[in-house]
C-alpha cells in the first residue's frame, strides 16, 4: 500500500562549472551520457554543468514542478516518487550512478512538468544541467543524442521488467529480484557484490516498491539468510551474497 514519505528540503552544495580533470578522472566518465564526446565538446558541456551533492531525503526534482533540470548521476542512488490525490506517495523506481533524470525536448517554449518527484536515497552526486542549453547542446552533438535515446530504452525495458515483477512473481521471488537488482547495478558501478554493499531503501521502503508488507520482506530477506544466500550485517547492509543462487531465487535462471 502506498504511504506518505518524508521529504527534506533541498539543502544541497552546488558548485557551478566542472573542472576538466575532474570529468577525465569521473567514475562513470565511461559509462555516462558524456563518454561519447571528445574532450573539447566535454569542455562545451562543462559549461552549462553545476555539481551537485544531497543528502538523503532532499529533493532534487518535484512532481508536477517543471522540470528546468537534467542531469547525470555520479554517485549514490536516487529515487522516484508518484503521488495519490489523496497525498499517499509511491516509490515508482530507482536511479543509480551513470543514470539521468529530468525532462528535454519541450514543446516551444512550453516547459514540461516533472511526472514525479525525485529524491535522494543516499548520499547523492550528479553533474546538472539546464533543460534548454542542454537541448541546444543535444541538437548539436547527434552521438550524445542517440547516447541519451538508447539510455532511455533501456530505462523502459526496466520498467517492463518491473511490471513483470509487481504482475507475476511471487513474494519470496520479489524480494530475491530486488536484491539482485541492487547487487548487479552495485557490479556495473565497479563493486564486487560478493565483497558486500549497503542497500539504498529502508525495508518500508523496500516493502512499498516491491508491493508487499515489511514484515513479508523481513521474512524473506531472513529465509535467504537462513538458506546461506546472503550474509546480513545490519538491516541496509549485505556483506556477501551468493548471484547464483539469488538470480535461481529470483526465477531469473
Amino acid at each position: 500500500m502506498p504511504r506518505s514519505l518524508d521529504r527534506t528540503p533541498a539543502v544541497s552544495v552546488a558548485t557551478h562549472g566542472l573542472d576538466p580533470l575532474a570529468c577525465r578522472t569521473c567514475a562513470i566518465r565511461h559509462r555516462g551520457l558524456c563518454e561519447v564526446l571528445t574532450p573539447v565538446e566535454i569542455d562545451a558541456l562543462n559549461r552549462i554543468a553545476q555539481r551537485r551533492k544531497l543528502r538523503p531525503g532532499e529533493v532534487f526534482l518535484v512532481e508536477g514542478e517543471d522540470a528546468v533540470s537534467f542531469a547525470n548521476i555520479t554517485s549514490g542512488v536516487a529515487k522516484l516518487v508518484r503521488s495519490m490525490e489523496d497525498g499517499r506517495e509511491q516509490i515508482v523506481g530507482l536511479l543509480f550512478p551513470a543514470d539521468f533524470m529530468g525532462r528535454v525536448f519541450q514543446k516551444g517554449d512550453v516547459t514540461a512538468p516533472m511526472p514525479y518527484t525525485v529524491q535522494a536515497a543516499s548520499e547523492l552526486s550528479l553533474c546538472a544541467f539546464p533543460s534548454g542549453p542542454f537541448e541546444a547542446i543535444l541538437s548539436e552533438h547527434p552521438k550524445l543524442e542517440h547516447k541519451l535515446l538508447e539510455r532511455t530504452l533501456s530505462e523502459l525495458d526496466a520498467a517492463r521488467d518491473w511490471m513483470l515483477l509487481l504482475g507475476r512473481k511471487t513474494a519470496p521471488e520479489r524480494v530475491a529480484t530486488f536484491l539482485h537488482h541492487i547487487a548487479a547495478r552495485y557490479a556495473e558501478a565497479g563493486g564486487d557484490p560478493t565483497q558486500g554493499f549497503d542497500l539504498p531503501l529502508t525495508r518500508a521502503d523496500m516493502a512499498d516498491f516491491i508491493g508487499l508488507t515489511i514484515e513479508t520482506v523481513s521474512r524473506q530477506i531472513t529465509k535467504l539468510r537462513k538458506d546461506g544466500v546472503i550474509v546480513l550485517a545490519g538491516s541496509r547492509r549485505i556483506d556477501s551474497v551468493d548471484m547464483e543462487r539469488l538470480a535461481a531465487r529470483a526465477g531469473l535462471r
